[in-house]
């Protein structure tokens, strides 16, 4: 009766703590649970807000798109029309007037020594049409250089005080030649200090349609020319569209690709750590394996024999092993998976324009990740970094799409089996982040082209052309320089100097 009620206690203490253990695993799967979940709350908090920034500046930079292509269209149609030199630069004004936001412009018209159209008070504003100003009149005739009789290839910009609030601003004008001894000026004043490169681009295409409109009413009678010419503006204005549209779609790919990595970060959460706990009440169940292994040994006989027999029959601890290895395998794929999930979410969204301590060797990693599916079976890529990491300051998001663009370019320009090299190296003063490559080189005129925007060398479809100037903004923001090298048949090597930190 004794040893059966000391049986009965024993099976009862045993019981209890099994479920203690069994307890003890559910609170910790909880609490790793509840770990992850914050975590997922704290991620999805931050890419809420980073796709709400990313959504206002694509709204932004289509709004501006939207108005680049009216003025294009607007002035591709003043090309066409039949109206007058005098007319038509009146018209080119009111256009550029009202794309750039300009306080105000004004024309002059210079025939001989003699000023026969600007020579008043009268100033054009886009709010108000034309209207009196003697003082920004006077400011946008000194300002102009009138006895200038060799036309200019760009808008020029002087800095200027406006006379009514005593700030700065500043001046654009150009000048093309018209028929008879005519010379026009096209004057802008700006609201303020503040002008965008991009608008001073669009604008240049304003003397660039006035220059052909001009030719064609002073020669009327070479008709088929001038066919040929306004066929070829008809082109560069369906190029520039086109990958005007490329570049909204590259800004859509871009949020795409923020939205499919924020959706992989949270099913991959759930698995790494069920793969966490997973692999701890495996290692359970394999610490009680052996604990039961020893105790059959130790009983010996029938039970030991038994045991030995099913050991061999299922290869336990060969199996056990294999799965230990598989949970290890796991893991290290899960944690890749998150590290190329990280890099493609702070490449997609927009910065903040902070700028913080960037390791050159994790930039330059990252590149390498970002790019692994188009290198992977085409070239092998070589890595060359000092013992010592570099550090510099920078916008970590806008230095890994510069390095993207300039791997992406070399593995483009490499026949497949060939190398491409990405260094770290530094001087008293900057960190050089290095891209060589052993491919087809650029020849002297397309390097001399390489920066020019919409400029491609690829075949229709498989590039923007503006890759390489979007790297050299950004690049120039960061106080830095890009110097390319490169020799046909041989290779080409790009070398990002920016700034230590």
């Amino acid at each position: 009766m004794s040893d059966t009620w000391h049986s009965t206690e024993q099976e009862r203490i045993q019981a209890l703590e099994a479920r203690v253990n069994s307890l003890e695993r559910q609170l910790k799967r909880q609490k790793i649970a509840r770990k992850n979940a914050e975590s997922f709350l704290e991620t999805y908090s931050q890419d809420a807000y980073l796709a709400n920034q990313a959504l206002r500046k694509a709204l932004r930079d289509s709004k501006q798109r939207e108005r680049e292509l009216l003025y294009l269209n607007r002035a591709a149609s003043q090309l066409s029309s039949n109206q007058p030199g005098k007319n038509f630069i009146i018209s080119a004004l009111e256009s550029a007037v009202e794309f750039s936001g300009a306080l105000c412009g004004k024309a002059f018209i210079v025939q001989g020594e003699e000023l026969t159209v600007g020579d008043d008070s009268q100033v054009l504003s886009h709010d108000k049409g034309w209207y009196s100003s003697p003082e920004l009149a006077k400011l946008l005739k000194d300002e102009t250089p009138l006895a200038l009789r060799e036309s200019y290839s760009h808008w020029c910009v002087n800095a200027v005080q406006r006379p009514d609030t005593k700030e700065e601003a500043r001046v654009l004008h150009f000048m093309c030649e018209m028929a008879e001894g005519e010379y026009a000026w096209l004057v802008l004043l700006t609201q303020d200090d503040h002008l965008e490169e991009e608008t001073l681009h669009i604008l240049d295409t304003s003397k660039h349609y006035l220059n052909i409109t001009l030719r064609y009413h002073s020669k009327k009678t070479k008709l088929t020319s001038q066919q040929i010419e306004l066929s070829s503006v008809k082109k560069d204005r369906d190029f520039l569209e086109e990958r005007l549209v490329s570049a909204d779609k590259m800004a859509m790919l871009g949020q795409l690709a923020a939205g499919i990595a924020h959706e992989i970060n949270n099913p991959i959460g759930y698995v790494r750590s069920n793969t966490v706990v997973a692999k701890e009440i495996f290692n359970d169940y394999q610490y009680a394996l052996a604990e039961i292994g020893t105790l059959c040994h130790a009983a010996g006989g029938e039970i030991g024999a038994q045991f030995e027999a099913l050991e061999k029959r299922f290869s336990l601890q060969e199996s056990a092993a294999e799965i230990s290895e598989m949970f290890n395998e796991s893991q290290e794929g899960i944690e890749r998976i998150i590290e190329i999930v990280k890099a493609l979410r702070s490449f997609s969204y927009p910065s903040s324009g902070k700028h913080t301590q960037i390791s050159a060797i994790d930039a330059i990693n990252t590149a390498i990740k970002l790019t692994n599916n188009l290198h992977r079976y085409k070239n092998k890529v070589k890595v060359e970094v000092p013992d010592k990491d570099v550090y510099f300051l920078g916008n970590a998001g806008q230095i890994q799409q510069v390095l993207v663009n300039f791997v992406t370019n070399a593995i483009y320009a490499t026949p497949e089996g060939k190398p491409i090299t990405l260094k770290v190296q530094q001087d008293d003063k900057n960190v050089m982040l290095i891209v060589e490559d052993e491919g087809i080189g650029m020849s002297r005129e397309t390097l001399g082209r390489v920066f020019t925007p919409f400029f491609t060398t690829k075949p229709p479809g498989e590039g923007t052309g503006l890759g390489m100037s979007i790297s050299l903004t950004i690049v120039e923001e960061h106080n830095g320089t890009i110097n390319i090298t490169s020799k046909e048949g041989k290779g080409t090597r790009v070398v990002v100097m920016l700034p230590l930190a």
